[in-house]
């Protein structure tokens, strides 16, 4: 696009959120997000309150939300080698139209 490889969606974030990270970062969130929006609790008589407090004190969710940050980092770190693999004949396809007749 525009002579310039990249990757579509975009590997990283980006201004139109639609990034793979942006789309797996609004996954999670929207995940963790159902613990505030249930409307009752099923274990209390009452039906008050949330979920929320039990979400904070579940340190596997955040080991896992750190293991998916991980995880993003590594994707980025090796679709930006894969890119710069081909930097030294990026010549090829960044010279203008004039250029190329």
């Amino acid at each position: 696009m525009d002579r310039k490889i990249q990757f579509d969606p975009s590997i990283t974030q980006n201004e139109n959120q639609n990034g793979i990270r942006d789309i797996i970062n609004n996954i999670t969130a929207d995940f963790i997000s159902l613990a505030i929006k249930m409307p009752q609790r099923l274990d209390n008589p009452q039906g008050t309150g949330d979920y929320l407090v039990e979400i904070k004190d579940q340190f596997q969710i955040f080991g896992s939300m750190q293991q998916i940050t991980n995880n993003l980092n590594e994707i980025e770190r090796e679709s930006s080698d894969f890119l710069a693999q081909y930097n030294d004949i990026a010549f090829l396809w960044e010279q203008t139209l004039e250029e190329s007749f």
